[in-house]
């Protein structure tokens, strides 16, 4: 399904990482299961969920990362960095 779903999104950058070779990387995103799906959008996770998903709803929550406003993104990380500082 991940595979049939990336075909139809040239526009996205699709990757798996095997978790065993890149531990390091898996520890730094918290990765405990396996599968775990991750968006990004501007280097920054604006999705991550343990488990598999159904196509559609995967391909639903493709569209919604799609219309994010990732300034207004940015504007919500600044402002809840500055709370805990």
């Amino acid at each position: 399904m991940y595979d049939t779903v990336s075909e139809d999104h040239e526009d996205i950058l699709f990757a798996k990482v095997n978790t065993e070779d890149e531990q390091e990387l898996a520890a730094h995103f918290q990765i405990r299961s396996i599968p775990t799906l991750m968006i990004f959008r501007e280097r920054i996770i604006i999705f991550s969920q343990p488990g598999a998903l159904p196509e559609s709803r995967f391909r639903q929550l493709l569209e919604q990362a799609k219309g994010l406003n990732m300034a207004e993104i940015r504007r919500e990380i600044k402002a809840q960095e500055q709370a805990t500082t």
